[in-house]
């Protein structure tokens, strides 16, 4: 009975508003409703069914992708350490401070990364200031990269610089003493 009603409500939802024949018949398979006349079937006339208007789709308008309004970096460089520069690193740490700069700022909206690579250590991500540690005195590339969200390179940058450690092989100068009072002259034993 319930699958009845429903189909009598589906039905009458899909009709325009005004009369509208139906009709019903009962057999061994149950209660059944048409708007085609059926043998036996007992017309049923509705009147006012209520009909729903379709909202229209609006398909909103393409966006312009973002990728062809951007022309490009203008400048991309490793800035820290500067090209052909001497780093000290007295904590024994091999702490190496790594600073890019770019123009225009980074556009991590369309997926761009930037990866730097010192020593075997890769860093990578939005940022623009990396920290390496554990690296060994001497000279040292710096290879920067700007990567978009498909891993495709866009623009690279290097800088060579020179680490310098202090090592506990270097002897500290041993401090001379002050010269102080001259000592008294001894006496003469005959």
């Amino acid at each position: 009975m319930r699958k009845s009603i429903i189909a009598v409500l589906l039905t009458l939802s899909t009709f325009a508003a005004g009369a509208v024949e139906l009709y019903k018949w009962v057999d061994k398979d149950g209660v059944h409703y048409s708007d085609e006349p059926a043998p036996g079937a007992e017309k049923i006339e509705v009147q006012g069914v209520p009909s729903v208007g379709a909202t229209p789709v609006v398909e909103p308008a393409p966006a312009a992708p973002a990728a062809a309004s951007f022309a490009g970096y203008e400048q991309f460089a490793v800035t820290e350490p500067p090209d052909n520069s001497i780093v000290r690193d007295n904590s024994g740490s091999g702490a190496v401070a790594v600073t890019v700069s770019l123009t225009p700022a980074l556009r991590a909206d369309l997926g761009h990364t930037v990866r730097v690579m010192l020593a075997g250590q890769t860093q990578g991500g939005s940022a623009t200031q990396f920290s390496f540690t554990g690296i060994d005195r001497g000279t040292h590339t710096i290879s920067a990269a700007v990567i978009d969200g498909a891993g495709s390179t866009l623009q690279t940058a290097t800088s060579t610089f020179t680490l310098q450690r202090t090592s506990i092989l270097q002897k500290k100068p041993t401090p001379t003493p002050a010269p102080g009072p001259a000592p008294a002259p001894r006496p003469s034993t005959p």
